[in-house]
């Protein structure tokens, strides 16, 4: 019985401890008064070179780029910003490139944000939800 009062215990406890740490969602005053700059005319580019740099082929690499939009993006609480926002333009890219086999991988998802002139990779943001679209 004390084994399971026990177990109750430390389960409780890292469920508080969890959600205690999620971070607080900026309030609709923030999202609507913040300065989401504006989108650089060569952010395929900057995808494109940053790209370069992590594909282990990249001169096979074939892109497809969706449209930008305005949005802000919330780190997790365990980011070293510790649920920092980031306001500005997400732009997703499908790209499809050749593994070490030399056989293409299929399409992969990368969503990046670009704010006060700074290009920043969200795609793990995205995958956990955390990046999001303002009207």
């Amino acid at each position: 019985m004390k084994k399971i009062i026990f177990l109750a215990a430390l389960i409780m406890t890292s469920v508080f401890l969890t959600t205690a740490c999620a971070p607080k969602p900026p309030s609709q005053v923030e999202i609507s008064s913040a300065n989401y700059g504006s989108l650089p005319n060569d952010y395929q580019q900057q995808i494109k070179n940053y790209m370069a740099s992590a594909l282990k082929d990249p001169e096979s690499a074939r892109y497809t780029f969706e449209p930008p939009f305005k949005a802000y993006s919330q780190d997790g609480s365990m980011a070293s910003t510790s649920g920092g926002v980031i306001y500005g333009h997400a732009s997703g890219v499908q790209v499809n490139a050749k593994n070490s086999y030399g056989g293409y991988t299929g399409n992969q998802l990368y969503v990046f944000m670009f704010s006060q002139g700074v290009m920043y990779d969200s795609t793990l943001n995205f995958k956990f939800g955390r990046v999001h679209r303002v009207p």
